[in-house]
């Protein structure tokens, strides 16, 4: 199974560099980006968006994040939160665009139809406790989250569980409410630079709905 994974990210990597080759004139990812170690399996981290990065709110809490306007996006290892429905007070949500990011894509991504729907935050059944793996059925459990953000990738069991991206395109609706703030987001990694899970990178810039 290791040597597949070898292979695929062999023939990924010549993919990226063929097109990197072929667009380093042309394209360079415009966005913001933001790095995120969300290694804990019980605590969210909070944050802010800004035209400069995520901030974090260090001091949230799950029960404060319940009714305050104050938090965006949360994240929990490969896990999102959108300040709506069973998450927070606001009525934020995320939109998933059947097609898939690259950079010309994204740094063209300028607007969308005023006419999607957000989702709004709902149940995850699929929150993983490794101290009970052997277990299958403590081994997941419920949490509150989006469940439309969970397509951003996953993991393959029968590739020691490593974790694969579709680089979906995404729309995030952010408080305030009477004036919501939209980032198009792309999280396309999930492994820090020694390896390390949870280790998120992510990039994202704010746009508009389309008159």
């Amino acid at each position: 199974m290791i040597l597949n994974r070898q292979y695929f990210l062999i023939i990924i990597i010549l993919l990226f560099n063929s097109c990197e080759e072929d667009n380093q004139q042309t394209c360079n990812l415009n966005g913001i980006q933001a790095n995120i170690e969300a290694t804990s399996f019980t605590e969210w981290k909070y944050f802010s968006v800004t035209d400069s990065g995520f901030v974090e709110l260090s001091s949230m809490s799950d029960i404060e994040a319940q009714s305050s306007f104050d938090w965006d996006i949360a994240m929990m290892r490969n896990h999102f939160r959108t300040n709506s429905g069973l998450s927070g007070p606001a009525d934020g949500g995320a939109y998933m665009d059947s097609t898939i990011w690259n950079c010309n894509s994204y740094n063209d991504y300028m607007e969308f139809p005023n006419s999607i729907s957000f989702t709004q935050d709902s149940i995850l059944s699929n929150i993983y406790q490794p101290w009970a793996h052997e277990d299958p059925d403590e081994a997941y459990t419920e949490d509150e989250g989006s469940n439309i953000l969970e397509n951003w990738g996953w993991f393959d069991i029968d590739d020691s569980y490593y974790f694969y991206y579709s680089h979906k395109k995404f729309i995030v609706k952010l408080p305030p409410d009477e004036d919501p703030r939209y980032i198009k987001l792309w999280p396309y990694q999930y492994y820090g630079d020694l390896g390390e899970s949870a280790h998120i990178t992510l990039t994202y810039d704010f746009i508009t709905p389309s008159e």
